[in-house]
């Protein structure tokens, strides 16, 4: 498999990512405001430092290694295929299932983040669609994922100016704009027009949104699950709608480092 080494850096950097991030939130932030607790906020902060440097360190550790020739077209496998699915299905409950209140976006950005939602939904199950039956991919449908991305970025903008969590607005951010990136990425790669340059840059944002994705959504259930944690953030965008994407970009990353020349 090629860039094995990449692979298993960051999964020491999710594990990593994730822990820091649940003592983060566990142990060092205000669950009623959502800021540091007092006299903690230099710690709170650096080991918010060290989280993101961990995670920048992996997503860039691709170009520090030599050239590897890459396939950016998905291959027809099962579990990349299953992963789509999931990840659309997920978008398709997500505007019946979030709890968030969008009050503060204006009604027509909040219907068509609705719509591309539903719409982004129905193009990933196609694609899983496509890559379990060996079926024509249609990879300009990829512009669809690129629109939600920037309308989710856009209406979390509006949502956080009214919200008070400092650090998990951070996250949240994060985790889109890298998404966004990668689906930029993805878009480009899918329809014909990569290189080798951009198909290391397609890796390099690949794990960055899974990772940002990881420390956003993960510690959030962690701390839900095992504690009393009363939290007051509530994410604009589904966290499970999140991992399942992340899921399905982890997978498609796996699957195009194998040993598939770039044809």
């Amino acid at each position: 498999m090629k860039n094995l080494k990449v692979f298993i850096f960051s999964a020491f950097a999710l594990v990593s990512a994730v822990a820091l991030r649940t003592i983060q939130l566990l142990f060092f932030t205000d669950s009623k405001t959502g800021f540091y607790k007092e006299g903690l906020e230099v710690v709170g902060t650096t080991l918010m430092v060290i989280l993101v440097a961990v995670i920048a360190i992996a997503s860039l550790l691709i170009f520090l290694f030599e050239k590897k020739k890459v396939n950016p077209a998905p291959s027809s496998s099962a579990l990349l295929g299953c992963a789509a699915l999931f990840a659309g299905i997920a978008n398709f409950a997500e505007p019946f299932l979030g709890e968030v209140s969008l009050s503060s976006v204006p009604p027509t950005l909040l219907g068509l983040r609705m719509v591309l939602i539903f719409a982004s939904g129905a193009v990933l199950c196609w694609f899983g669609i496509a890559i379990l039956f060996d079926a024509r991919l249609h990879p300009a449908l990829s512009i669809v994922l690129i629109v939600t991305w920037v309308v989710r970025l856009m209406s979390s903008f509006i949502c956080f100016t009214r919200m008070s969590n400092i650090s998990e607005n951070l996250y949240d951010v994060l985790m889109l704009i890298s998404t966004l990136v990668f689906m930029l990425i993805f878009g480009k790669a899918i329809c014909g027009f990569s290189t080798s340059e951009t198909n290391r840059k397609l890796i390099a944002s690949g794990i960055a949104a899974v990772l940002f994705t990881a420390a956003s959504s993960i510690p959030c259930i962690i701390a839900y699950l095992t504690s009393d944690f009363a939290f007051i953030h509530i994410p604009v965008d589904s966290p499970i709608t999140g991992l399942f994407t992340a899921f399905f970009i982890a997978v498609y990353l796996i699957d195009i480092c194998k040993n598939k020349a770039e044809e």
